[in-house]
């Protein structure tokens, strides 16, 4: 449980801290590099607890249900609501960040249609058509994501 000291900061203070938060998080410019500050800032619950509310965004711009998102990912319809209105009504933060990772896999669906046109167009030449086509089958469901 995340314990909050009962002694307010000075307003000051309070600025600073939230600003050295806030330029830690942007010099993390690598994955790796955001995983390890996760990794040292927070504990695996709320490192979880944000994922999930994270997750729950991009599933609501991909306009899921409340309730499928709300079963899929274990968490309370409450829950669901709080980040929904966040998103309609919020400082743009979530829509920042979802709307990014929404971009970037509409881009990797689009030009993987591209690419299976492509295939289809002009198939190997002299190979083994079906053990192709099923290993392209393969490797397309081995990089689908859950959602």
């Amino acid at each position: 449980m995340t314990q909050v000291s009962r002694i307010p900061l000075r307003k000051e203070v309070e600025m600073r801290v939230y600003e050295v938060l806030m330029e830690s998080i942007a010099a993390a410019k690598s994955r790796d590099t955001v995983s390890r500050l996760l990794g040292d800032l927070l504990s695996p619950t709320e490192r979880l607890m944000i994922a999930k509310r994270l997750s729950i965004a991009l599933l609501l711009l991909k306009h899921y249900d409340q309730r499928t998102i709300s079963r899929w990912l274990k968490v309370s319809l409450g829950t669901v609501s709080k980040v929904s209105v966040m998103l309609q009504s919020g400082k743009g933060g979530y829509l920042a960040v979802v709307g990014s990772l929404l971009r970037k896999e509409e881009l990797k669906a689009f030009i993987q249609k591209i690419d299976d046109a492509l295939a289809d167009m002009f198939p190997p030449v002299g190979r083994d058509w079906r053990s192709w086509r099923k290993r392209r089958w393969e490797a397309k469901m081995a990089s689908q994501k859950a959602f």
